[in-house]
């Protein structure tokens, strides 16, 4: 049986009360934190990342995806560097330096209000942020149970933006959102593949939201308008597909990344030798035709 969510039933779901497994209690739908496990290989060959500190945050119809370290790293730059990039406050970059690795600077988010996917990607002096419609997940669904975390789970599967994805839900939480640009499933999205186990998303726990303004603030440091810093960093804003290719070419191309940084080296061969392999989460192929 495949599932695809109109949007009346969209927002009938979103509207649903919610009901948490890490406390006995009710939560309003509109005000829920998740937190992730995510392991991604770069690397068919060699073991995976791992990136144990993922959240997933949803408040008044607006789901975002993204490293708690990378946005309390961020935090606390405000805090120790000036608009020129010069230390000002020793001991909140000292903070920064103690801040565990590796973190994750891609952020998803979800607006179910205006039907839109983003896509942030980063780190360092350049930052890229993407916007497009949202595309419904084709989720063929089972009958197939079973229980993740404490969640009496059902699975899902669809060919999604390039990959074959599997997914476990529960209906215990009503509300079609997931990690990374994963939704649409009848209920929180629990665990998540790809067919090739590149990536796996797995969640630890759910609770009501600690900070309703999070998601704004993280939204507000990467505009939808491009911007250059006296510092050297730059933030474009870009289609999907244009996003997608600059971010893989930023992280395989040395010599690209030093022509778009204007950094300079005299071994770039070196440099080029350094750069790990890096799998995007949708594939190159997927665009050809896009």
């Amino acid at each position: 049986m495949r599932f695809r969510l109109s949007v009346l039933q969209l927002w009938v779901l979103l509207l649903m009360p919610t009901v948490m497994n890490s406390q006995p209690h009710t939560v309003p739908q509109n005000s829920l934190q998740c937190g992730y496990h995510f392991t991604r290989k770069d690397d068919p060959d060699k073991a995976p990342k791992k990136y144990m500190n993922m959240r997933l945050d949803y408040v008044d119809g607006v789901s975002m995806f993204y490293d708690l370290f990378t946005y309390e790293r961020d935090s606390l730059r405000f805090l120790a560097f000036d608009e020129n990039g010069h230390t000002k406050n020793q001991k909140e970059y000292e903070k920064i330096l103690s801040i565990p690795r590796p973190r994750l600077y891609d952020i998803s988010i979800i607006s179910f209000k205006s039907s839109e996917i983003t896509q942030i990607y980063g780190p360092g002096p350049i930052t890229i942020r993407a916007t497009s419609k949202m595309i419904s997940p084709d989720w063929e669904l089972s009958e197939e149970s079973r229980t993740i975390e404490g969640f009496t789970c059902k699975k899902a599967t669809a060919d999604y933006l390039g990959r074959n994805w599997t997914v476990w839900y529960t209906e215990d939480v009503p509300l079609p959102i997931g990690p990374w640009l994963l939704w649409g499933t009848p209920g929180l999205i629990v665990s998540a593949h790809d067919s090739e186990d590149f990536f796996n998303f797995r969640l630890i726990w759910t609770d009501k939201l600690d900070n309703t303004e999070r998601t704004a603030l993280i939204d507000s440091r990467y505009p939808d308008r491009p911007f250059q810093k006296n510092g050297g960093s730059k933030h474009f804003v870009l289609s999907m597909k244009e996003a997608e290719q600059m971010s893989f070419k930023l992280r395989t191309d040395v010599t690209y990344l030093l022509e778009v940084t204007g950094a300079r080296s005299n071994n770039i061969e070196n440099l080029q030798m350094k750069i790990k392999k890096y799998i995007p989460l949708i594939p190159g192929e997927y665009w050809k035709d896009k």
